[in-house]
């Protein structure tokens, strides 16, 4: 005898989350250029995980580690019907994927960044809300590249 649940579990399509993490490093490359020549703060991403060591080899690790995250993170949200004939197209992608980055920027940016950097002993660490513009920017840039791009390649 078998029981159902009344529930249906939502198929995924593993390659929209595979190339939702791809292009989330080609955007995390545009962005990490962003960081460290506009921002100077990729050696600060590089603190996060070295307990307050400033240093650039780890700071563009993890960066693109999170980029494909965040990225694959997309793909997982976009992959719904609710977002069927949005994600797909690049211009609605591009706005789509910019108030992801907006969402990303809120989050980790405005909230864990200032947290995590005080919590491992960075002594210049900013404050919570850090609504720093320059973040936002791109962030925007990130979600917007991700978006643009996942639509283009899904179109």
């Amino acid at each position: 005898m078998s029981t159902t649940t009344g529930f249906e579990t939502p198929s995924r399509d593993s390659s929209a989350i595979t190339r939702a993490a791809v292009i989330g490093v080609v955007a995390g490359v545009v962005f990490g250029l962003l960081i460290q020549f506009r921002l100077e703060r990729m050696t600060a991403i590089g603190a996060m995980y070295t307990l307050g060591d400033p240093q650039l080899s780890v700071g563009w690790i993890a960066h693109l580690a999170h980029s494909a995250l965040f990225g694959a993170l997309y793909g997982l949200v976009v992959d719904r019907p609710l977002f069927d004939g949005v994600a797909n197209r690049p211009t609605t992608g591009l706005l789509l994927g910019g108030g992801y980055g907006a969402a990303l920027w809120a989050v980790n940016i405005v909230v864990i960044w200032p947290l995590w950097l005080g919590a491992v002993g960075v002594s210049n660490a900013p404050s919570v809300p850090f609504l720093a513009v320059l973040p936002l920017v791109g962030h925007l840039v990130y979600g917007g590249l991700t978006g643009l791009l996942f639509g283009a390649l899904s179109a």
